[in-house]
Parts: C-alpha cells; sequence; structure tokens
C-alpha cells in the first residue's frame, strides 16, 4: 500500500554561512537521494512506491516545492552518498532513500495557500508547526491538495 510523506529540509550550515533549503533540495534531486536520520520518527516505515513532497522551511520562506516516488527503504548511507552531502544538519546524518523519480518545482507552494484546504492544517493557528520533524505522514488528500494547487500554481506562468 502506498504511503504519503513530507521531507522537510531546512537552511544548512556550512563553514559558518548558510546554503538555502531551496539549494540543499536541488542537491538532492538531483543525485535522487535523500538523507536522513536512523533515529528519525518514520525512517522504518519508508517502502519502495512511496509518495514524498519536499516541504523548504528556509529563511527565503515555507511551503511546498517538489515530490517524488521512493525507490527502495531507506537504509545506511553510502560511501558516495555522503560525498554529495555538505553542511549540518545533514551532514551528521547516517541513513539514505533512493528516489526512482524527483522534480523541483520553480516556485514554492507557500503553505500560507494551503492551511485551509489540507485537512492535516484545517484548524491551527500555527500550521508550519505541523512541519518540525523530518519525514512526515500525510493522507493522500493531504498530498493530492498540495500537487493540485502546485499544478496550478505553475500554470499560471
Amino acid at each position: 500500500m502506498t504511503e504519503y510523506w513530507a521531507f522537510i529540509v531546512r537552511d544548512h550550515i556550512y563553514q559558518g554561512k548558510t546554503i538555502l533549503a531551496r539549494d540543499v533540495l536541488a542537491d538532492r534531486v538531483r543525485n535522487k537521494f535523500w538523507s536522513l536520520n536512523s533515529r528519525a520518527r518514520n525512517v522504518r516505515k519508508l517502502m519502495k512506491g512511496d509518495k514524498v513532497i519536499f516541504y523548504l522551511t528556509s529563511s527565503e520562506g515555507k511551503g511546498f516545492m517538489g515530490r517524488g516516488t521512493l525507490a527502495g527503504k531507506a537504509h545506511p548511507m553510502s560511501i558516495e552518498q555522503r560525498f554529495h552531502i555538505i553542511g549540518s544538519p545533514s551532514i551528521n546524518f547516517d541513513y539514505a532513500v533512493e528516489f526512482s523519480e524527483a522534480e523541483m518545482w520553480p516556485k514554492l507552494v507557500s503553505i500560507d495557500l494551503l492551511a485551509d484546504r489540507m485537512p492535516l492544517l484545517l484548524g491551527r493557528k500555527n500550521p508550519a508547526r505541523i512541519f518540525r520533524g523530518s519525514v512526515i505522514r500525510l493522507s493522500e488528500r493531504d498530498y493530492d491538495i498540495v500537487l493540485e494547487t502546485a499544478e496550478k500554481l505553475m500554470r499560471k506562468d
């Protein structure tokens, strides 16, 4: 059975400089894998075929900026994958999961556009607080609402 997830990416710090979450995401999409903490909630539940949307929490804003499909289960990170990891917090992670497909959207889908439509966020005073972890389970409806909103936003251009 397909599960739906939000993978959260934050701004990273490397040698005292900020790497924007957007740039971290671009690197992860390009390399088709996501670094994870083996102790993070839900890591062991990730399975091949699961659908993921990428949530950014950044100095540039908060919202969704891409999607992917998992190619398999989470596993210890390979030496090759570790080579691609720059900055904290990801440099401390020890697990990874690959994507069979992954894309980054050209625009951020602000959480403000979704707060009154996503069942997960309804009635919350601060909807962004939901995305404090690293892997958050979503309902299929939540996932579909994000994709529909993203498609509409991208078509406006």
